[in-house]
């Protein structure tokens, strides 16, 4: 009897201990936090540059903690940020460190800023190729390898030019663009609608026309839209370099933010363009209107006019074309907020609140 009852007890425990097993292990698996491949995050390539930092920042403000990959290391205002970031320093043309970066991370969603500029692209073709030809094919294939879910393209306004026959600029317009800058960016969004078609990859991105906010580093043929601000606020003076009628498609980079999370929201059977135009700030202000805004907010401002004519061969190129950006509207909800008194207004504002980090 009492050997029966012994055998009961163990029974009865070693039941009991199944059960809370079992019951640990169903309430590991239900727990997301619980094993870091169920940990999904966003990749930001060009994750320290300027549109892939305040992307990030916006991305934290939401709760989410963003990898950033760049070759470049954190700067500027990302630096109060690091510890709310993974950052990974790393080259776009090295597949096997982009593969690696995605596994270690369990990315879901990469937002492909990452590449060179169009007068960076102009002086050194060969690396413009490996960054952003190569670079965009590595990011691709490695977001097959890895079934990312989701791809998001910076594209540009750059891939149109020549062949050109209406005034207007729409998603369908022949793209055959002279520069390097256009090529490459051609390049990306053909092979990202063939990994779409291939692959099932879910591609989607939108051409930029020339970004506008404080911080901004890189050269490029329209950067004298966001210097001619800027350094007025510094207190020097500059010259652009482009004719007082100069005019280039213009977008805030607070826009430019919220038309990469926009797009990356929408559902993916609202989706038919796949590349969309953005049109920014319309009708496009001329440089001269540009100059007499800043001079309205910086009395100050020391800003003259010397056109160089290789930046004005270019900006000649997109200063003339209209854009059209009605299938951005009509599939994900997209309109410009801010106009050129209203941008103006927010970088000084901008510029001001964080000007620690600008005048470094």
């Amino acid at each position: 009897m009492v050997v029966f009852i012994c055998r009961r007890l163990i029974l009865t425990f070693f039941d009991l201990f199944l059960f809370v097993c079992g019951l640990c292990f169903w309430v590991t698996l239900a727990n997301p936090l619980s094993k870091k491949a169920k940990i999904m995050s966003t990749l930001i390539t060009g994750g320290t540059g300027f549109i892939g930092s305040c992307l990030a920042e916006d991305l934290i403000g939401e709760g989410e903690r963003p990898v950033l990959y760049d070759v470049a290391p954190v700067r500027g205002t990302l630096r109060e940020m690091e510890a709310d970031v993974d950052f990974v320093q790393g080259s776009l043309s090295n597949l096997s460190e982009l593969l690696n970066c995605l596994d270690q991370y369990s990315v879901d969603r990469i937002f492909h800023l990452g590449g060179l500029l169009s007068l960076p692209s102009e002086t050194n073709p060969w690396a413009s190729f490996e960054a952003n030809v190569k670079g965009t094919y590595n990011m691709l294939e490695a977001g097959r390898i890895k079934r990312v879910k989701q791809f998001i393209y910076a594209s540009t306004i750059a891939t149109y030019s020549k062949g050109i026959t209406s005034d207007v600029v729409y998603d369908h317009t022949i793209q055959r663009p002279t520069t390097m800058y256009g090529v490459t960016k051609v390049f990306g969004e053909l092979l990202g609608r063939f990994y779409s078609r291939k692959f099932d990859l879910d591609f989607r991105g939108v051409r930029l026309p020339s970004v506008v906010g404080p911080g901004a580093k890189t050269a490029h043929m329209s950067i004298y839209n966001a210097w001619a601000i800027e350094e007025p606020l510094r207190g020097r003076p500059y010259e652009l370099r482009c004719e007082p009628e100069t005019k280039c498609p213009v977008i805030y980079f607070k826009d430019v933010v919220r038309a990469l999370k926009l797009l990356a929201q929408a559902e993916r059977s609202h989706i038919s363009t796949m590349i969309y135009n953005l049109a920014g700030i319309s009708p496009p202000f001329s440089a001269r209107e540009l100059v007499d805004t800043v001079r309205t907010r910086i009395p100050e401002a020391r800003l003259t006019f010397n056109p160089d004519q290789k930046v004005m061969e270019l900006l000649r190129e997109i200063g003339r074309l209209k854009i059209d950006d009605s299938c951005a509207q009509s599939e994900w909800g997209w309109h410009v907020a801010y106009s050129l008194e209203e941008m103006v207004d927010d970088f000084i504002g901008e510029f001001k609140k964080k000007s620690s980090y600008y005048l470094e």
